[in-house]
Order: C-alpha cells, then sequence, then structure tokens
C-alpha cells in the first residue's frame, strides 16, 4: 500500500534530522526542506525521490509525489 513520506516516518519512528541524513539532504535549512518534503508543500527533486524509495524499502515511492497524490488532504506534520 502506498503511503505518504510523513506516514512513514511516523510509523517507523524516524526523526526528520535522520530522515534529511538517510536521504541526503544537506545545507542550513535541510530540516526545513524536508518538513516540505513531509507536508507536500515541495516536490524533491528525482534524485532525491530515488534514495526515499531506497531508504523506504519502496513503501514510498515516485508515485506517492505525483499531484493527484499531493492534493489529498494533508494531515498536520508531527514533529519528533
Amino acid at each position: 500500500m502506498a503511503m505518504t513520506l510523513d506516514e512513514y516516518r511516523r510509523q517507523e519512528g524516524v526523526t526528520v534530522s535522520d530522515l534529511a541524513d538517510a536521504i541526503g539532504v544537506t545545507g542550513p535549512h535541510r530540516i526545513r526542506t524536508v518538513y516540505r518534503y513531509l507536508s507536500q508543500e515541495r516536490t524533491p527533486a528525482l534524485p532525491v525521490i530515488r534514495r526515499i524509495a531506497e531508504f523506504t524499502k519502496g513503501k514510498v515511492t515516485f508515485e506517492d509525489f505525483l499531484p493527484t497524490r499531493a492534493k489529498r488532504p494533508t494531515k498536520e506534520v508531527a514533529h519528533v
């Protein structure tokens, strides 16, 4: 079953910082960038989506970032 990146993160107990490290997001605003991915405010670049799919073992894929998936009502992102 497909899931959003935030659903995966909460289910697996992964912190935003650990997620950023795992998918190779760097820089001074890396946490903010990942929160934008989680809230579907921003779509990751294709290489990042590939790393997300690898990190989540295919539970979150390219299709989960398509506009039809992103348009569904979003829940508030859980902060861990």
